[in-house]
Protein backbone atom coordinates (compact mmCIF):
# COMPACT_ATOMS: atom_id res chain seq x y z
CA UNK A 1 0.00 0.00 0.00
CA UNK A 2 1.07 3.48 -0.42
CA UNK A 3 0.61 4.30 3.05
CA UNK A 4 3.20 2.17 3.96
CA UNK A 5 5.53 3.81 1.63
CA UNK A 6 6.29 6.86 3.50
CA UNK A 7 8.11 8.00 6.76
CA UNK A 8 6.35 7.08 10.11
CA UNK A 9 4.85 4.66 12.51
CA UNK A 10 2.40 2.34 11.15
CA UNK A 11 0.31 0.57 14.13
CA UNK A 12 -1.35 -2.79 13.25
CA UNK A 13 -3.11 -5.39 14.88
CA UNK A 14 -2.10 -8.88 15.16
CA UNK A 15 -4.11 -11.56 16.18
CA UNK A 16 -2.11 -12.61 19.72
CA UNK A 17 -0.92 -16.44 19.02
CA UNK A 18 -2.36 -19.20 21.68
CA UNK A 19 -0.50 -19.77 24.39
CA UNK A 20 0.39 -22.87 25.21
CA UNK A 21 -0.62 -25.10 27.63
CA UNK A 22 0.00 -25.22 30.79
CA UNK A 23 2.11 -28.35 32.07
CA UNK A 24 -0.85 -30.06 34.70
CA UNK A 25 -0.22 -32.07 37.49
CA UNK A 26 -3.54 -31.74 39.59
CA UNK A 27 -5.04 -34.65 37.04
CA UNK A 28 -6.61 -38.05 39.07
CA UNK A 29 -7.19 -41.12 37.55
CA UNK A 30 -9.74 -43.22 39.56
CA UNK A 31 -9.71 -46.80 39.71
CA UNK A 32 -12.63 -48.62 41.23
CA UNK A 33 -16.34 -49.87 41.11
CA UNK A 34 -19.27 -47.78 39.64
CA UNK A 35 -23.31 -48.09 39.17
CA UNK A 36 -22.79 -48.71 35.13
CA UNK A 37 -20.19 -47.18 32.29
CA UNK A 38 -18.09 -48.76 30.21
CA UNK A 39 -16.01 -51.48 31.60
CA UNK A 40 -12.12 -50.82 31.70
CA UNK A 41 -12.15 -47.81 29.13
CA UNK A 42 -11.24 -44.59 30.67
CA UNK A 43 -13.59 -42.01 30.82
CA UNK A 44 -12.32 -38.62 31.32
CA UNK A 45 -14.82 -35.93 33.58
CA UNK A 46 -14.35 -32.50 34.18
CA UNK A 47 -17.54 -32.07 36.84
CA UNK A 48 -19.62 -34.56 39.24
CA UNK A 49 -22.10 -33.62 37.13
CA UNK A 50 -20.34 -35.69 34.07
CA UNK A 51 -19.38 -38.70 36.60
CA UNK A 52 -23.26 -39.06 37.15
CA UNK A 53 -23.85 -38.15 33.40
CA UNK A 54 -21.30 -41.31 32.36
CA UNK A 55 -21.63 -43.70 35.51
CA UNK A 56 -24.80 -43.10 37.23
CA UNK A 57 -25.58 -41.76 40.58
CA UNK A 58 -24.49 -43.45 43.76
CA UNK A 59 -25.96 -46.44 44.87
CA UNK A 60 -24.44 -46.79 48.21
CA UNK A 61 -22.92 -50.05 46.94
CA UNK A 62 -19.29 -48.88 45.98
CA UNK A 63 -17.00 -46.39 47.55
CA UNK A 64 -15.46 -44.68 44.25
CA UNK A 65 -18.60 -42.10 43.37
CA UNK A 66 -18.31 -40.81 46.82
CA UNK A 67 -14.40 -40.47 46.43
CA UNK A 68 -15.17 -38.88 43.15
CA UNK A 69 -17.33 -36.40 44.63
CA UNK A 70 -15.19 -35.79 47.31
CA UNK A 71 -12.26 -34.96 44.57
CA UNK A 72 -14.56 -32.23 42.30
CA UNK A 73 -15.69 -30.60 45.91
CA UNK A 74 -12.11 -30.31 47.39
CA UNK A 75 -10.73 -28.53 44.06
CA UNK A 76 -10.61 -31.57 41.40
CA UNK A 77 -11.11 -30.25 38.14
CA UNK A 78 -10.14 -33.21 36.22
CA UNK A 79 -9.98 -36.86 36.46
CA UNK A 80 -9.71 -40.07 34.22
CA UNK A 81 -12.03 -43.28 35.40
CA UNK A 82 -11.98 -46.60 34.85
CA UNK A 83 -14.83 -48.77 36.28
CA UNK A 84 -13.51 -52.11 37.37
CA UNK A 85 -16.07 -54.97 36.82
CA UNK A 86 -16.13 -58.64 37.21
CA UNK A 87 -17.37 -60.79 34.32
CA UNK A 88 -21.29 -59.56 35.21
CA UNK A 89 -24.36 -59.83 32.98
CA UNK A 90 -26.07 -57.33 31.19
CA UNK A 91 -29.76 -57.14 31.13
CA UNK A 92 -31.75 -57.14 27.72
CA UNK A 93 -35.35 -57.49 26.60
CA UNK A 94 -36.25 -59.01 23.46
CA UNK A 95 -38.46 -56.56 21.01
CA UNK A 96 -40.25 -58.26 17.81
CA UNK A 97 -41.78 -55.44 15.77
CA UNK A 98 -42.52 -58.53 12.53
CA UNK A 99 -42.83 -57.57 9.61
CA UNK A 100 -42.68 -54.01 9.41
CA UNK A 101 -41.32 -52.07 6.51
CA UNK A 102 -38.56 -49.39 6.89
CA UNK A 103 -36.95 -51.75 9.90
CA UNK A 104 -34.06 -53.13 10.20
CA UNK A 105 -34.96 -56.51 11.32
CA UNK A 106 -37.98 -58.16 11.96
CA UNK A 107 -36.76 -58.87 15.66
CA UNK A 108 -34.51 -56.78 18.21
CA UNK A 109 -32.92 -56.97 21.50
CA UNK A 110 -32.73 -54.05 23.78
CA UNK A 111 -29.51 -54.44 25.12
CA UNK A 112 -28.26 -51.94 28.46
CA UNK A 113 -25.15 -50.03 27.47
CA UNK A 114 -23.15 -51.87 30.11
CA UNK A 115 -23.62 -54.68 32.64
CA UNK A 116 -24.70 -54.64 36.12
CA UNK A 117 -28.10 -55.38 38.00
CA UNK A 118 -28.61 -51.64 37.10
CA UNK A 119 -31.05 -51.78 34.33
CA UNK A 120 -33.20 -54.31 35.79
CA UNK A 121 -36.68 -53.52 35.98
CA UNK A 122 -35.92 -50.85 33.35
CA UNK A 123 -38.86 -50.23 30.65
CA UNK A 124 -38.53 -49.70 26.86
CA UNK A 125 -41.91 -48.14 25.48
CA UNK A 126 -42.15 -48.11 21.95
CA UNK A 127 -44.85 -46.92 19.44
CA UNK A 128 -45.19 -47.15 15.81
CA UNK A 129 -47.20 -45.05 13.28
CA UNK A 130 -47.41 -46.24 10.24
CA UNK A 131 -47.38 -43.50 7.16
CA UNK A 132 -50.79 -42.11 6.98
CA UNK A 133 -52.32 -38.51 5.65
CA UNK A 134 -50.79 -37.25 8.72
CA UNK A 135 -47.28 -37.92 7.71
CA UNK A 136 -44.02 -40.46 7.32
CA UNK A 137 -43.77 -43.71 9.14
CA UNK A 138 -42.49 -42.99 12.65
CA UNK A 139 -41.08 -45.14 15.82
CA UNK A 140 -41.29 -43.35 19.50
CA UNK A 141 -38.98 -44.55 21.78
CA UNK A 142 -38.93 -44.08 26.04
CA UNK A 143 -36.76 -45.25 28.70
CA UNK A 144 -36.85 -45.32 32.50
CA UNK A 145 -34.73 -47.25 34.54
CA UNK A 146 -34.40 -46.88 38.15
CA UNK A 147 -32.83 -43.92 39.64
CA UNK A 148 -31.93 -42.51 36.13
CA UNK A 149 -33.09 -39.34 34.38
CA UNK A 150 -35.97 -40.79 31.56
CA UNK A 151 -35.12 -40.65 28.12
CA UNK A 152 -37.50 -39.89 25.31
CA UNK A 153 -36.59 -40.31 21.42
CA UNK A 154 -40.11 -39.25 19.41
CA UNK A 155 -40.70 -39.56 15.97
CA UNK A 156 -37.88 -41.24 14.69
CA UNK A 157 -37.54 -42.72 11.23
CA UNK A 158 -38.23 -46.60 11.68
CA UNK A 159 -34.99 -47.36 9.46
CA UNK A 160 -32.37 -45.09 12.03
CA UNK A 161 -34.01 -46.01 14.97
CA UNK A 162 -31.28 -48.46 16.16
CA UNK A 163 -28.68 -45.56 15.46
CA UNK A 164 -30.42 -43.05 16.77
CA UNK A 165 -30.64 -45.10 20.38
CA UNK A 166 -26.96 -44.73 19.53
CA UNK A 167 -27.06 -41.25 21.95
CA UNK A 168 -29.04 -43.06 24.77
CA UNK A 169 -26.49 -43.30 27.83
CA UNK A 170 -29.19 -46.39 28.82
CA UNK A 171 -29.71 -48.94 26.40
CA UNK A 172 -29.09 -50.07 22.77
CA UNK A 173 -31.47 -51.24 19.91
CA UNK A 174 -29.47 -54.30 18.41
CA UNK A 175 -31.44 -55.26 15.27
CA UNK A 176 -31.46 -59.30 14.32
CA UNK A 177 -33.16 -61.39 11.32
CA UNK A 178 -33.09 -59.73 8.17
CA UNK A 179 -34.65 -56.60 7.18
CA UNK A 180 -38.56 -56.95 6.19
CA UNK A 181 -39.32 -55.56 2.79
CA UNK A 182 -40.02 -51.68 2.38
CA UNK A 183 -43.59 -52.48 1.15
CA UNK A 184 -44.50 -54.55 3.87
CA UNK A 185 -47.95 -54.00 5.61
CA UNK A 186 -48.73 -53.49 9.09
CA UNK A 187 -51.15 -51.95 11.75
CA UNK A 188 -51.75 -48.18 11.42
CA UNK A 189 -50.39 -48.25 15.22
CA UNK A 190 -49.37 -50.46 17.64
CA UNK A 191 -47.04 -49.91 21.19
CA UNK A 192 -44.85 -52.10 22.86
CA UNK A 193 -43.49 -52.66 26.74
CA UNK A 194 -40.28 -53.99 26.92
CA UNK A 195 -38.98 -54.73 30.29
CA UNK A 196 -35.38 -55.34 31.04
CA UNK A 197 -33.95 -58.51 32.61
CA UNK A 198 -31.00 -60.42 33.16
CA UNK A 199 -28.23 -58.05 34.90
CA UNK A 200 -25.77 -58.93 37.17
CA UNK A 201 -23.05 -57.83 39.32
CA UNK A 202 -19.63 -59.17 39.67
CA UNK A 203 -17.38 -58.22 42.31
CA UNK A 204 -13.60 -57.61 40.29
CA UNK A 205 -10.78 -59.81 40.83
CA UNK A 206 -6.99 -59.19 40.99
CA UNK A 207 -6.77 -60.11 36.74
CA UNK A 208 -9.38 -56.84 36.46
CA UNK A 209 -7.30 -54.68 38.43
CA UNK A 210 -4.40 -55.64 37.01
CA UNK A 211 -6.22 -54.59 33.79
CA UNK A 212 -7.36 -51.49 34.93
CA UNK A 213 -3.61 -50.45 36.52
CA UNK A 214 -2.11 -51.29 32.87
CA UNK A 215 -4.47 -49.10 30.84
CA UNK A 216 -4.12 -45.97 33.51
CA UNK A 217 -0.43 -46.29 32.80
CA UNK A 218 -1.10 -45.81 28.93
CA UNK A 219 -2.69 -42.28 30.05
CA UNK A 220 -0.07 -39.34 29.35
CA UNK A 221 -2.47 -36.94 31.65
CA UNK A 222 -3.19 -38.39 35.25
CA UNK A 223 -0.62 -37.49 37.58
CA UNK A 224 -2.79 -39.09 40.99
CA UNK A 225 -3.95 -42.19 41.30
CA UNK A 226 -6.62 -43.64 43.40
CA UNK A 227 -8.27 -46.89 44.09
CA UNK A 228 -11.35 -46.28 46.68
CA UNK A 229 -12.36 -49.63 46.36
CA UNK A 230 -9.88 -52.03 46.35
CA UNK A 231 -9.76 -52.73 49.92
CA UNK A 232 -12.96 -54.08 49.62
CA UNK A 233 -12.44 -56.02 46.39
CA UNK A 234 -9.24 -57.62 47.47
CA UNK A 235 -7.78 -59.12 50.76
CA UNK A 236 -4.59 -60.48 52.27
CA UNK A 237 -1.86 -61.38 49.95
CA UNK A 238 -4.24 -60.24 46.68
CA UNK A 239 -4.71 -56.74 47.69
CA UNK A 240 -1.07 -56.33 48.89
CA UNK A 241 0.31 -57.70 45.96
CA UNK A 242 -2.00 -55.46 43.02
CA UNK A 243 -0.69 -52.49 45.22
CA UNK A 244 2.80 -53.25 44.51
CA UNK A 245 1.74 -53.88 40.91
CA UNK A 246 0.76 -50.73 40.77
CA UNK A 247 3.90 -48.85 42.17
CA UNK A 248 5.95 -51.24 39.87
CA UNK A 249 3.54 -49.94 36.89
CA UNK A 250 4.02 -45.98 37.99
CA UNK A 251 7.70 -46.15 38.81
CA UNK A 252 9.16 -46.23 35.51
CA UNK A 253 6.90 -43.25 34.57
CA UNK A 254 8.20 -40.96 36.84
CA UNK A 255 5.51 -38.70 36.62
CA UNK A 256 2.48 -39.69 39.30
CA UNK A 257 1.66 -40.31 42.99
CA UNK A 258 -0.19 -43.39 44.64
CA UNK A 259 -3.10 -42.54 47.35
CA UNK A 260 -3.69 -45.75 49.04
CA UNK A 261 -6.06 -45.92 51.45
CA UNK A 262 -5.45 -48.41 54.57
CA UNK A 263 -7.70 -51.79 53.72
CA UNK A 264 -10.80 -51.73 55.94
CA UNK A 265 -10.19 -55.41 57.09
CA UNK A 266 -6.51 -53.59 58.35
CA UNK A 267 -8.50 -50.60 60.28
CA UNK A 268 -7.00 -51.19 63.68
CA UNK A 269 -3.89 -49.76 64.42
CA UNK A 270 -1.86 -52.72 65.23
CA UNK A 271 -3.75 -54.81 62.01
CA UNK A 272 -2.70 -50.77 59.86
CA UNK A 273 0.96 -51.06 60.92
CA UNK A 274 1.39 -54.62 60.16
CA UNK A 275 -0.06 -53.97 56.52
CA UNK A 276 2.33 -50.76 56.28
CA UNK A 277 5.35 -52.98 57.24
CA UNK A 278 4.36 -55.12 54.51
CA UNK A 279 4.32 -52.88 51.65
CA UNK A 280 7.79 -51.23 52.94
CA UNK A 281 9.36 -54.39 53.49
CA UNK A 282 8.68 -55.61 49.55
CA UNK A 283 10.50 -52.69 47.99
CA UNK A 284 13.37 -50.07 47.47
CA UNK A 285 13.01 -46.07 48.33
CA UNK A 286 12.31 -45.65 44.67
CA UNK A 287 9.31 -48.22 44.85
CA UNK A 288 8.26 -46.94 47.72
CA UNK A 289 8.70 -43.11 46.91
CA UNK A 290 5.25 -43.80 44.15
CA UNK A 291 2.96 -44.01 47.12
CA UNK A 292 1.60 -42.07 50.47
CA UNK A 293 -1.28 -44.04 52.57
CA UNK A 294 -4.10 -41.45 54.06
CA UNK A 295 -5.75 -42.54 57.25
CA UNK A 296 -8.64 -42.66 58.40
CA UNK A 297 -11.63 -42.55 56.41
CA UNK A 298 -13.89 -39.67 56.23
CA UNK A 299 -17.69 -39.48 57.31
CA UNK A 300 -19.48 -37.65 54.50
CA UNK A 301 -23.16 -36.39 53.92
CA UNK A 302 -25.26 -38.52 51.73
CA UNK A 303 -29.28 -38.89 51.02
CA UNK A 304 -29.46 -40.98 53.81
CA UNK A 305 -27.32 -39.84 56.53
CA UNK A 306 -23.82 -39.87 56.88
CA UNK A 307 -21.41 -42.48 55.21
CA UNK A 308 -18.16 -43.47 55.30
CA UNK A 309 -15.77 -42.69 52.73
CA UNK A 310 -11.98 -43.48 51.96
CA UNK A 311 -9.80 -40.35 52.25
CA UNK A 312 -8.18 -41.08 49.06
CA UNK A 313 -10.65 -39.04 46.63
CA UNK A 314 -11.12 -35.82 49.40
CA UNK A 315 -7.33 -35.95 49.53
CA UNK A 316 -6.70 -35.88 45.52
CA UNK A 317 -8.84 -33.34 45.62
CA UNK A 318 -6.71 -31.05 48.02
CA UNK A 319 -3.65 -32.08 46.18
CA UNK A 320 -5.16 -30.68 42.94
CA UNK A 321 -6.62 -27.46 44.53
CA UNK A 322 -3.40 -27.14 46.35
CA UNK A 323 -1.61 -27.86 42.67
CA UNK A 324 -3.58 -25.10 41.03
CA UNK A 325 -3.26 -22.30 43.93
CA UNK A 326 0.29 -22.70 44.68
CA UNK A 327 2.12 -25.50 42.36
CA UNK A 328 2.76 -29.12 42.07
CA UNK A 329 5.57 -28.41 44.67
CA UNK A 330 3.81 -27.68 47.53
CA UNK A 331 3.37 -29.76 50.43
CA UNK A 332 0.12 -31.35 50.60
CA UNK A 333 -0.56 -30.90 54.31
CA UNK A 334 -2.05 -28.56 56.77
CA UNK A 335 -5.00 -28.36 54.06
CA UNK A 336 -8.28 -28.10 54.80
CA UNK A 337 -10.37 -30.87 53.67
CA UNK A 338 -13.90 -29.99 52.52
CA UNK A 339 -17.27 -31.73 52.16
CA UNK A 340 -17.00 -33.96 55.09
CA UNK A 341 -18.19 -33.61 58.42
CA UNK A 342 -16.38 -35.89 60.49
CA UNK A 343 -13.64 -39.24 60.62
CA UNK A 344 -14.75 -42.32 60.73
CA UNK A 345 -12.34 -43.72 63.25
CA UNK A 346 -11.10 -40.85 65.88
CA UNK A 347 -7.85 -42.30 67.27
CA UNK A 348 -5.87 -41.29 70.36
CA UNK A 349 -2.58 -39.50 70.05
CA UNK A 350 -0.63 -41.90 71.10
CA UNK A 351 -1.88 -44.34 68.22
CA UNK A 352 -2.03 -40.99 66.02
CA UNK A 353 1.64 -40.64 66.59
CA UNK A 354 2.62 -44.60 66.18
CA UNK A 355 0.96 -44.44 62.48
CA UNK A 356 2.59 -41.38 61.56
CA UNK A 357 6.14 -42.86 62.54
CA UNK A 358 4.75 -46.05 60.53
CA UNK A 359 4.72 -43.65 56.91
CA UNK A 360 0.40 -43.38 57.58
CA UNK A 361 0.12 -39.80 57.01
CA UNK A 362 -3.09 -38.35 58.75
CA UNK A 363 -6.41 -36.81 58.43
CA UNK A 364 -7.11 -34.92 61.60
CA UNK A 365 -10.05 -32.86 62.99
CA UNK A 366 -8.27 -29.89 65.03
CA UNK A 367 -10.62 -27.66 67.52
CA UNK A 368 -11.62 -24.22 65.24
CA UNK A 369 -9.93 -25.18 61.96
CA UNK A 370 -12.20 -28.75 61.12
CA UNK A 371 -10.62 -31.65 58.94
CA UNK A 372 -6.88 -31.22 57.97
CA UNK A 373 -4.91 -33.26 55.72
CA UNK A 374 -2.04 -33.72 58.05
CA UNK A 375 1.18 -35.44 56.44
CA UNK A 376 2.52 -35.04 53.31
CA UNK A 377 5.22 -38.34 53.30
CA UNK A 378 5.58 -41.25 51.00
CA UNK A 379 5.96 -44.33 52.31
CA UNK A 380 10.04 -44.04 51.51
CA UNK A 381 12.26 -43.22 54.54
CA UNK A 382 14.73 -41.85 52.77
CA UNK A 383 15.56 -38.19 52.83
CA UNK A 384 15.76 -37.91 48.94
CA UNK A 385 12.39 -39.79 48.10
CA UNK A 386 10.51 -38.96 51.53
CA UNK A 387 8.42 -35.83 50.65
CA UNK A 388 5.26 -35.58 48.68
CA UNK A 389 5.85 -32.30 47.36
CA UNK A 390 9.93 -33.17 46.08
CA UNK A 391 8.26 -36.16 44.06
CA UNK A 392 5.51 -34.35 42.76
CA UNK A 393 8.53 -31.45 42.04
CA UNK A 394 10.12 -34.56 39.77
CA UNK A 395 6.81 -35.19 37.91
CA UNK A 396 6.47 -31.40 36.82
CA UNK A 397 9.87 -31.57 35.46
CA UNK A 398 9.41 -34.95 34.24
CA UNK A 399 6.78 -33.93 32.21
CA UNK A 400 8.11 -30.11 31.17
CA UNK A 401 11.32 -33.06 29.57
CA UNK A 402 9.05 -34.62 27.82
CA UNK A 403 6.90 -31.63 26.08
CA UNK A 404 10.75 -30.45 25.18
CA UNK A 405 12.21 -33.39 24.10
CA UNK A 406 9.39 -35.32 22.42
CA UNK A 407 9.59 -33.08 19.26
CA UNK A 408 13.86 -33.32 19.28
CA UNK A 409 13.68 -36.96 18.73
CA UNK A 410 15.12 -36.91 15.28
CA UNK A 411 16.92 -33.34 15.60
CA UNK A 412 20.69 -32.89 14.77
CA UNK A 413 22.59 -33.44 18.22
CA UNK A 414 23.60 -29.71 17.86
CA UNK A 415 24.98 -26.48 20.22
CA UNK A 416 21.11 -25.42 18.83
CA UNK A 417 18.64 -28.71 20.57
CA UNK A 418 20.84 -28.50 23.58
CA UNK A 419 20.10 -24.50 24.68
CA UNK A 420 16.75 -25.30 23.49
CA UNK A 421 16.40 -28.41 26.30
CA UNK A 422 18.33 -25.97 29.14
CA UNK A 423 15.92 -23.38 28.10
CA UNK A 424 12.25 -25.65 28.63
CA UNK A 425 13.96 -26.94 32.11
CA UNK A 426 15.41 -23.46 33.30
CA UNK A 427 11.82 -22.05 32.93
CA UNK A 428 10.26 -24.44 34.72
CA UNK A 429 12.83 -24.40 37.64
CA UNK A 430 12.80 -20.99 37.66
CA UNK A 431 9.25 -20.98 38.11
CA UNK A 432 9.12 -23.10 40.85
CA UNK A 433 12.18 -21.04 42.73
CA UNK A 434 10.49 -18.12 42.70
CA UNK A 435 7.27 -19.82 44.08
CA UNK A 436 9.60 -21.11 46.83
CA UNK A 437 9.79 -24.48 46.09
CA UNK A 438 13.67 -24.38 46.08
CA UNK A 439 16.26 -23.82 48.34
CA UNK A 440 18.83 -21.10 48.25
CA UNK A 441 18.73 -17.34 47.78
CA UNK A 442 19.66 -17.55 44.29
CA UNK A 443 18.43 -19.51 40.99
CA UNK A 444 22.55 -20.78 40.96
CA UNK A 445 21.91 -22.20 44.19
CA UNK A 446 18.84 -23.70 43.78
CA UNK A 447 19.29 -25.81 40.64
CA UNK A 448 22.20 -26.55 38.07
CA UNK A 449 21.32 -27.41 34.11
CA UNK A 450 23.99 -29.11 32.41
CA UNK A 451 23.79 -30.13 28.34
CA UNK A 452 27.38 -29.37 27.15
CA UNK A 453 30.50 -31.37 26.03
CA UNK A 454 31.00 -32.62 30.14
CA UNK A 455 28.10 -34.51 29.64
CA UNK A 456 27.95 -35.21 25.78
CA UNK A 457 31.86 -35.86 25.38
CA UNK A 458 32.90 -36.26 21.70
CA UNK A 459 33.12 -40.52 21.70
CA UNK A 460 29.94 -39.74 22.98
CA UNK A 461 26.44 -42.30 20.51
CA UNK A 462 26.41 -38.86 18.30
CA UNK A 463 22.33 -40.03 18.19
CA UNK A 464 22.11 -39.50 22.32
CA UNK A 465 22.05 -36.15 24.46
CA UNK A 466 22.46 -35.87 28.17
CA UNK A 467 21.26 -33.37 29.81
CA UNK A 468 21.71 -33.15 33.60
CA UNK A 469 19.07 -31.55 35.88
CA UNK A 470 20.33 -30.98 39.85
CA UNK A 471 17.74 -28.98 42.33
CA UNK A 472 18.21 -28.35 45.66
CA UNK A 473 14.40 -28.68 47.06
CA UNK A 474 12.77 -26.82 50.02
CA UNK A 475 12.25 -29.07 52.95
CA UNK A 476 8.67 -28.97 53.99
CA UNK A 477 8.33 -28.33 57.59
CA UNK A 478 6.54 -30.44 59.29
CA UNK A 479 7.64 -30.26 62.38
CA UNK A 480 7.73 -26.38 64.12
CA UNK A 481 9.44 -26.47 67.55
CA UNK A 482 8.50 -23.90 69.92
CA UNK A 483 9.50 -23.01 73.44
CA UNK A 484 6.95 -21.59 76.40
CA UNK A 485 8.73 -20.07 79.12
CA UNK A 486 6.79 -19.15 81.96
CA UNK A 487 8.23 -17.34 84.70
CA UNK A 488 7.74 -14.41 87.63
CA UNK A 489 9.55 -11.68 86.33
CA UNK A 490 8.90 -12.69 82.44
CA UNK A 491 5.50 -13.70 82.54
CA UNK A 492 5.03 -15.81 79.62
CA UNK A 493 7.58 -15.84 76.46
CA UNK A 494 7.01 -18.11 73.65
CA UNK A 495 10.75 -19.12 71.69
CA UNK A 496 11.06 -20.75 69.09
CA UNK A 497 13.79 -23.47 69.61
Amino acid sequence: MAADALPGVTLITAPRGSAEEPLRTDVAAFLGRLRRGPVGTPVRVESWNDVVGAFGPPDGSSATPYALRGFFENGGRTAWVLRVCGPAGTARAPWTPGKVGGLAGERYHAVATSPGTWANGGRVSIRLRRSTVAGPPTVSVRVTVPGEPAETFPALPPAEVADRLAASRLIRLVPEGPAPPPDSPGPISRSWELTLTGGTDAAPGRSQYSDAVAAQAELPEPALVALPDLGADLSGGAHTDLVLELMRTVLPLLDRLVVLDVPPSRSSVDDTVAWVEELTSAGDSALLSTAAVYHPPLRTPDASGLRTVPASGHVLGVIARLDGERGAHHTPANALVLEAVDLAAQLPEPQQVRLFDAGVDLVRCTRGRGLLVWGGRTLSAEPGTRWIAHRRLVHLLVRAIRRAASPLVFDVNSPELRLTLVRALTSVLLAAFRAGALAGARPEQAFRVVCDDTVNPPEQDPGQVVCEVEVAPAVPMEFIRLRLVLGQDRGLEVIEA
